[in-house]
């Protein structure tokens, strides 16, 4: 179940992020787990600190995809690992179009998974 009352109530707690990437036709293009630490929290979007480096990471304002992690230890894509982190999020980021101009700007979807993520099957 999702814990979260509001938005500040992020500030400071540690999740699991997955991420998966979708073409304009539903073809999944790849798939993401970041281990990161909230850095702050607000109506302009939750802006996440990956533990592998300093660049900030910032997702929609949405409450919804945030669950309690059931306790034990995760790993990243990058083999980071974690233990007991307080929240398990994930979304799907689907691009809206994509005109195959490299360098040109590519529109994207995001799409918060609002049931729990299931974690050890």
């Amino acid at each position: 179940m999702n814990a979260v009352a509001q938005l500040s109530d992020l500030v400071g707690k540690t999740c699991v992020l997955g991420l998966s990437y979708f073409s304009p036709d539903g073809e999944v293009l790849s798939q993401r787990m970041l281990i990161a630490s909230v850095v702050s929290a607000g109506e302009e979007g939750i802006v996440l600190r990956p533990a592998k480096d300093d660049r900030d990471f910032t997702l929609p304002p949405a409450l919804s995809p945030w669950f309690v992690a059931p306790a034990g230890s995760y790993r990243d894509s990058e083999n980071q690992q974690i233990d007991n982190p307080d929240f398990l999020v994930t979304w799907d980021v689907h691009r809206k179009k994509g005109d195959g101009q490299e360098g040109q700007h590519e529109w994207w979807d995001w799409v918060p998974c609002t049931v729990p993520p299931s974690v050890g099957n």
